[in-house]
């Protein structure tokens, strides 16, 4: 059966060494030193034209020279060798090649164009790298580095594998996991991503039979398609995706006509991607070890009951608050839990009926501990258990951890561990059988947030797409706000009512005609952001609407602006929540769209959210459910709510609308766009910027 490159470059039978030191402590000799350590039971093949052997093994003096074709061969060599090398290797029809120096991309344009040179000449074989430590298959005892980072001591095989960006980053991981206990499956450092990237080993880790959980540390994405790709294949075989990203912070908007342009930050675009690609985003370093522990080794949570049982009050306490601004609940227990509670413990000050459940009279007795965690485990009242262990478990541990270990296979629901003091060993032997095990509350609490995480929607709401068209087909540069609103109109999205007029004698007019108090602005395609300069006017009514014109044009000419095209007379909008919906094309992802709190106080709420698209229903749906201000969407305080369904329905047509227009289209947005009461949805102003 024929093998893919990456089955050969994680599993490989054979592993060629191009540059191998006969010297163990020197880079170029830890590579084998490495394998043979921890059990490789394939070929290794050295090659170094000045040795004859290697460490019992006999050295080859070329490529050409190999007995056979190498599954993996391990770069040695400094960068003005590696493309001849690779060449080389190529010929021999090697599968994948790891290439551990740096000097290319990272360096500038000039090393960008050897990084090419090498793809080039690699000819179709898969490339980790360069500038990568290698990787490490826990499952089969592998270790395909020159890092000693790599080789740390108690090393855990397991259900969780990492993929890093930063080779640094990848041992830290390392070390982290194996100080806690945790199991991982396969570890990579994919580097300058010259050819394997992210997104391919999340594929490959798809269908690894040994892998339950994916974390990654990102710095960016190359690729975007192939990791959403990816990402889809993680979730179609019942594998979750836990990302920590750099790149939170940011120096501050760029300038731009819009508020979009100005709300709408790159890391706001990620954390769309992997909200829409159902990954879990973590915002602590420690998190990317921790949380992937929790959904390796436990079933998800069905709800936000949690009991905490314990010896120690304080540290019981400490872990109902923190899990309680989680969101989760610490309801007593039922009747015949607390009855059931009762029988392992008689004892006029034990309390039965509270949660947390504490013990502390009972002494560190195991088979009470045990019975307790069951009792509360299966009564049905809670949908996980918390377990501390307290300062009296660290000089005997088995006390805590013995009853624990054998209550976890015994029990449907998941259960975290607390320590409340200082204790390593404890926070090692219960990760590695299995049982998620944290020296914090916090890290406690992150990782029930994970398992009660809901699985990202699937369905697929059916949309009926708009064929809209582009009245401005030939026009460059900015919209004034009618013309905008008339773009919108072609594309299903109605605009409030609304009239031009040419000058002030004719505001009055217009007003009867609309009906009464209306909004009263400027109109100009130079002038995008009215309010600021006293462009706008609500309430007027038609006796005060010529002069109040004169005021807005006098304020207009004020601020510089030159050239007006007349006056906007709207129909004003009362008792609806205002929103905004606009426009991105990130550099790096894609077009995307911002929803959130809307009016001229957009920017200083800052409640939106980013969705890539195209987008469904679902996705729109779970970006509205996340705002601030979406109670005020949905009913709130026995308010009616508003339409939902069809603001789904405006921002899928908007999006559409954005796709459609291509790379013409520089900035677009509706703000605000007024919601409710009832079936209301209007576009009360717009900006749409062509490109020159």
């Amino acid at each position: 059966m024929n093998r893919s490159a990456l089955d050969r470059l994680f599993r490989p039978k054979s592993v060629a060494l191009i540059g191998a030191s006969t010297d163990p402590k020197k880079i170029g000799g830890r590579p084998l030193h490495f394998l043979k350590k921890h059990g490789f039971t394939g070929d290794i093949w050295p090659v170094n034209p000045n040795a004859e052997e290697i460490d019992g093994l006999p050295c080859f003096t070329d490529i050409a020279s190999l007995p056979g074709t190498p599954d993996v061969a391990i770069v040695l060599l400094g960068p003005r060798h590696v493309e001849q090398a690779l060449k080389d290797l190529a010929l021999r029809k090697t599968g994948a090649a790891i290439i551990l120096a740096g000097g290319f991309a990272e360096t500038g344009d000039g090393g960008a164009a050897r990084q090419q040179a090498l793809i080039e000449a690699a000819d179709g074989m898969r490339v980790l790298g360069p500038n990568t430590i290698g990787l490490l298959n826990m499952t089969d005892g592998i270790t395909l580095s020159a890092s000693g980072a790599l080789d740390v001591e108690d090393r855990f095989a397991g259900g969780v594998a990492v993929v890093s960006q930063s080779g640094g980053i990848l041992g830290s991981l390392l070390s982290r996991a194996s100080a806690q206990g945790t199991g991982l499956s396969l570890m990579a450092a994919t580097g300058n991503e010259a050819d394997i990237d992210v997104g391919d080993l999340m594929s490959f880790l798809a269908q690894d039979d040994a892998t339950k959980v994916v974390a990654l540390y990102l710095e960016t994405i190359r690729h975007p398609d192939r990791f959403r790709k990816a990402a889809a294949d993680l979730a179609d075989a019942g594998k979750r995706l836990v990302v920590y990203k750099v790149g939170r912070s940011e120096a501050g908007a760029q300038s731009a006509a819009s508020h979009t342009g100005a709300m709408a930050g790159e890391d706001r675009v990620f954390d769309a991607l992997f909200r829409q690609t159902g990954a879990i985003r973590v915002d602590c370093y420690s998190d990317l070890i921790d949380v992937p522990t929790a959904l390796a080794a436990v079933p998800p949570m069905d709800g936000n009951r949690i009991a905490i049982l314990s010896t120690t009050g304080g540290a019981a306490g400490l872990v109902a608050d923190v899990c309680g601004v989680a969101g989760f609940e610490t309801p007593p227990p039922g009747a015949e839990t607390t009855a059931r509670l009762a029988a392992l413990f008689q004892d006029d000050g034990f309390m039965p009926d509270r949660n947390p459940v504490d013990l502390t009279l009972a002494g560190l007795h195991p088979d009470i501990f045990h019975q307790a965690i069951l009792a509360l485990a299966e009564s049905g009242d809670y949908d996980a258990v918390i377990p501390i262990a307290g300062s009296s478990s660290v000089g005997r541990p088995s006390i805590v951890a013995d009853p624990i270990i054998q209550a976890a296979g015994n029990i449907g629901v998941p259960m975290i561990v607390y320590t409340s003091p200082s204790a390593p060993g404890i926070v090692q032997r219960l990760n590695a059988a299995g049982v998620p095990t944290y020296p914090s509350p916090e890290a406690c609490a992150e990782a029930l947030s994970a398992l009660r995480r809901p699985d990202p929607p699937t369905a697929r709401e059916t949309h009926k797409s708009v064929q809209g068209s582009n009245p401005f087909s030939a026009t460059s540069g900015p919209l004034n706000e009618a013309e905008a609103k008339r773009l919108f109109a072609a594309w299903g999205i109605d605009g409030v009512k609304e009239t031009t007029i040419e000058n002030p004698e004719a505001a009055s007019a217009a007003i009867a005609e609309l009906g009464g108090t209306s909004v009263v602005k400027i109109l100009s395609r130079g002038l995008l952001h009215k309010t600021e300069i006293g462009g706008v006017r609500l309430n007027v009514q038609a006796e005060d609407a010529a002069n109040i014109c004169l005021d807005i044009a006098a304020s207009a000419e004020k601020a510089g602006v030159s050239e007006t095209e007349g006056f906007l007379i709207q129909e004003q909008i009362s008792g609806a929540v205002e929103m905004i919906v606009g426009y991105q094309n990130d550099p790096a992802l894609g077009p995307a769209v911002l929803i959130g709190a809307g009016g001229t106080s957009a920017e200083l709420y800052d409640d939106a959210v980013i969705c890539l698209i195209p987008a469904a229903g679902p996705d729109i749906r779970m970006a509205l459910a996340s705002l601030a201000m979406y109670p005020l969407l949905s009913g709130h305080r026995g308010q009616g709510g508003t339409d939902i369904d069809g603001l789904v329905e405006t921002i899928l047509n908007f999006s559409e609308m954005c796709l459609s227009l291509g790379d013409r289209l520089v900035e677009c947005e509706i703000n605000p766009l007024f919601m409710g009461p009832g079936d209301l949805i209007r576009a009360g102003d717009g900006v749409v910027v062509f490109r020159g």
